[in-house]
């Protein structure tokens, strides 16, 4: 382990910390019955991490060999965190089966659009296409995530706090990816011989700072408080103009889709 840089090996012990610290307080407080993938992505991410301890004590960190297990427990990874963060788009937007109809259908068509040019630019520039996956990944899962967040903000959806913490992580970390993998090529047509070190430790520092907003987030029980238990005849007497265009949305969009919409 002597061969990776010191910032990066401190900061990677302290993710490692901290995810034990968000699957402690998911175990404790039995957030893993209602969150299962997003706790299978914790457990994956510290799966990954150990992992790596093993390689990079036997390889180079900089080495081909090391890159290779890297990127593939990476994709792992990066799989996970798209189901898990699907996942708790599916209990925010549960009660609305004609919006959540257009936002999975969204994540899709996004997402085969990130697979079409990620093969384009693998003929151009081959010696970046994992980079060039990684950026076009978090950058889909970024917009996605925005989109998502933009819309319970414009209609004022009742979201529970854990969730909104779970989702505002997942959208930070994944701009933080977008930069360093943006950042990376810069650096390296530079001839910095540390980008590889910037790189990880941008990541990792916010990574870091995610983990600690996610354990702070789980701390709190995940049954509904009362200012979002409130039926829908409750909530349209509450905020009666933007309960009345969601609901109209969501039916326009259940009939598009030939969904039958919850009765209220």
């Amino acid at each position: 382990m002597a061969n990776i840089p010191p910032v990066a090996l401190g900061l990677w012990a302290l993710s490692i910390i901290a995810q034990l610290a968000v699957l402690t307080l998911l175990l404790l407080k039995g957030h893993f019955r209602g969150l299962p993938l997003f706790t299978t992505y914790i457990i994956l991410n510290l799966c990954q991490a150990g992992l790596l301890i093993i390689v990079y004590s036997r390889l180079i960190f900089a080495s081909h060999d090391a890159q290779v297990l890297f990127w593939f427990s990476e994709a792992i990874t990066l799989i996970a965190q798209a189901f898990a963060a699907t996942e708790i788009l599916h209990h925010v937007l549960r009660p609305y089966r004609g919006i959540w109809a257009l936002a999975w259908r969204l994540l899709a068509i996004t997402s085969s659009a990130v697979v079409l040019y990620v093969a384009a630019s693998a003929k151009e520039d081959p010696d970046w296409i994992l980079m060039i996956a990684s950026r076009g990944f978090h950058l889909t899962f970024t917009i996605a995530t925005v989109s998502c967040l933009l819309l319970i903000r414009f209609y004022e959806i009742p979201v529970h706090r854990v969730y909104k913490a779970l989702l505002t992580g997942f959208c930070l970390f994944s701009c933080s990816i977008v930069i360093a993998d943006t950042l990376l090529p810069i650096l390296r047509a530079r001839h910095n011989m540390h980008y590889a070190a910037i790189w990880n430790s941008l990541a990792l520092a916010v990574f870091v700072v995610v983990q600690i907003v996610w354990t702070v987030a789980l701390r709190e029980p995940l049954t509904v408080p009362r200012d979002l238990a409130v039926l829908p005849a409750t909530y349209a007497r509450i905020s009666p103009e933007i309960n009345l265009r969601l609901r109209a949305l969501n039916e326009v969009l259940c009939k598009f889709w030939k969904l039958e919409a919850p009765r209220s």
